[in-house]
């Protein structure tokens, strides 16, 4: 689709900015439906590809946006990105934080990142270049890799445990426990297996759908707080943009005004845990 007014690269990055907001928007709704035993895995395929997407593509824009205005509105060639980034996240991420610098405050060129973001980081990005064909590669040459849903778990668990006070994480195992012998069902084996082989019981299954029930909010919070500093400087570069044009009297807009797009990453750590609905509140 094209504008009256706008250049056609600015109609192409609007596009581009479309997919990668819904993206993002749809690996939060399906992370949130996602979970085990429930015949709700395949949201967590769905969420993994939708965010592997959707943070690649931020990171691109990014990457391109910086390389039109350092060359005279000149693109990188097709060649060139696949070259320099491929589909790895983890390097156009660490990219895009070098730039943060020279369009923002210097102090905004290290955010704070725990060990839990750089393992969520990690994730995406393995995901992005191969795991998404786990299941068909596993199937087809069994190598013995872990499934990325056990991963994940690992993930979730971690952050959950990280981000709740422990007296909170007790009450509510201690809950569930009771709620289990008032209500049932006992507490004995079931037919399914744990990664190790071992059959689980009633409890561990319930226990790990409570987990990742509550761990998916906080894993939302985390990706939004990774992301945010590419929400700034994507702002930031917008404003660049206007600049450079009316400087240079491009009378077309060229570099589309980003912030109007991934708004939704200022959204905060309350806001955040209690919302069950993204893209329909925010593509509206």
């Amino acid at each position: 689709m094209q504008y009256i007014g706008f250049d056609k690269k600015c109609s192409l990055l609007v596009q581009e900015a479309h997919l990668t907001k819904n993206s993002l928007l749809s690996g939060f709704d399906n992370l949130l439906k996602a979970n085990f035993f429930q015949d709700k895995e395949g949201f967590f395929y769905t969420s993994f590809f939708n965010l592997s997407i959707g943070i690649e593509r931020i990171l691109k824009l990014a990457v391109v946006t910086h390389y039109m205005l350092t060359s005279n509105y000149q693109t990188p060639t097709i060649k060139q990105l696949k070259r320099d980034f491929g589909h790895d996240i983890g390097t156009l991420y660490i990219e895009c934080l070098k730039l943060l610098p020279l369009y923002l405050h210097p102090n905004a060129s290290n955010p704070a990142r725990t060990a839990n973001d750089e393992a969520l980081i990690d994730f995406i990005t393995e995901y992005g270049v191969g795991s998404r064909y786990f299941n068909l590669n596993e199937v087809c040459e069994a190598k013995q890799d872990r499934s990325p849903l056990y991963k994940w778990l690992d993930i979730a668990r971690a952050i959950y445990e990280d981000h709740t006070p422990h007296q909170v994480r007790q009450k509510s195992a201690m809950s569930l426990m009771y709620k289990m012998d008032r209500e049932g069902p006992k507490n004995g084996f079931t037919s399914h297996l744990d990664e190790n082989g071992h059959p689980m019981m009633v409890f561990d299954i319930l226990h790990r759908q409570h987990v990742v029930q509550k761990s998916a909010p906080l894993v939302i919070w985390r990706l939004v707080k990774i992301i945010q500093p590419i929400y700034s400087l994507l702002t930031a570069m917008a404003h660049k943009a206007t600049e450079y044009e009316v400087q240079h009297n491009i009378k077309s807009m060229v570099i589309p005004h980003y912030e109007d797009f991934f708004y939704f990453l200022l959204a905060q750590k309350y806001d955040i845990k209690r919302r069950k609905r993204w893209l329909e509140i925010f593509n509206s």
